[in-house]
């Protein structure tokens, strides 16, 4: 049986896709230890079970979430992860799949909401998606259910062989990065090597002064901590394959679109705003407001002048007939004026 996990950025569509692709066959609990929702399933069609991993942006301990994502991969070894990106933030959601492409695990990226960035005229070129992350790429959209069903083929078929290393880093980076890999033992020896240099207090070396000297080598070198220098060039990185892959192509704006250049320019923008909100507080105060109060007032007025006059026929006493209509009437009416 084939064991998959799903993962990616919080409100990338994971939960959406998670359901496309398992149905109602599903179990609901928490991980251990912790009051975090674990969900699992099978791939429909499939004997394929499917993981459901929290919402995370990287695989840095830095929270309860990253610590159990980064836990079972570690743990589970996975056949192979499903990587959840939100084709409307490229950039953002890449981070995460730079990290993952690192691990032992084959990767299979999905990018989600591609029905919205046709609406915005923006086109993947997968071919050389996957030329340069190296991994399987589906384009669908989870929510209409478009491009499901050849992820859940590619499931069923796939062996889920090692892929390729996806090269991020500049030269000696790649180099301290093998020379850490040679002294650890065990799976995903690349990751570690990355998060040993990052000085990750979650990753054991056996030989920290090697760790130590590449360290103090790429600092002295880039004039910069080892832990930005690794961010920047991953997003370096990011930027390199988001030139290549993404393609803008002019469209028709709407009538909305239109709407909103002129509204929410940067020099009419607070002129317009005002002129609204004078034209608005004019007519409810000034014109409709008028005419609401002086309805308000005749009609407030005609019933309790109606009230007085029959209860005075009935002999209700002059007192309680005051309290009625110069008190209850008279601030209901006052309540009414001001709504």
């Amino acid at each position: 049986m084939k064991q998959v996990a799903l993962i990616g950025n919080q409100n990338s569509g994971k939960t959406t896709l998670f359901n496309a692709l398992t149905g109602s066959n599903q179990k609901i609990g928490n991980w251990p230890g912790v009051t975090i929702e674990k969900k699992t399933g099978f791939v429909r069609g499939t004997d394929a079970r499917l993981v459901d991993l929290p919402g995370i942006y990287s695989l840095s301990p830095y929270s309860t979430e990253e610590e159990i994502s980064r836990r079972f991969l570690f743990e589970e070894n996975p056949d192979a992860v499903i990587n959840i990106v939100d084709a409307t933030s490229f950039e953002r959601s890449l981070y995460l799949t730079t990290q993952l492409r690192e691990l032992d695990c084959p990767v299979i990226v999905v990018l989600n909401m591609s029905d919205i960035l046709e609406k915005k005229g923006i086109t993947f070129d997968v071919e050389a998606l996957k030329k340069r992350i190296k991994a399987p790429v589906f384009l669908l959209s989870a929510l209409k259910k478009t491009g499901v069903n050849d992820l859940i083929h590619f499931i069923m078929e796939e062996d889920f062989e090692p892929q390729p290393m996806m090269r991020i880093f500049s030269d000696d980076i790649e180099e301290a990065i093998n020379d850490v890999q040679t002294t650890l033992e065990g799976p995903h020896r690349r990751f570690r090597a990355v998060k040993a240099l990052e000085d990750d207090p979650l990753i054991k070396v056996p030989d920290r002064q090697t760790v130590e000297v590449w360290r103090k080598s790429l600092e002295d070198a880039h004039q910069i901590k080892i832990d930005h220098l690794i961010a920047k060039e991953r997003y370096d990185a990011i930027v390199g394959v988001k030139n290549v892959v993404l393609h803008q192509r002019s469209v028709y704006d709407s009538f909305t679109d239109r709407l909103d250049k002129i509204f929410l320019n940067k020099y009419f923008a607070i002129p317009i705003f005002a002129a609204i909100m004078f034209l608005i507080y004019f007519l409810a105060v000034g014109v409709v407001g008028q005419a609401t109060i002086d309805m308000v007032d005749a009609w407030i007025g005609s019933f309790g002048e109606w009230l007085q006059t029959s209860m005075v026929d009935w002999g209700v006493s002059a007192w309680l007939i005051s309290l009625i209509v110069d008190g209850i009437i008279a601030g209901v009416g006052a309540v009414l004026t001001f709504v």
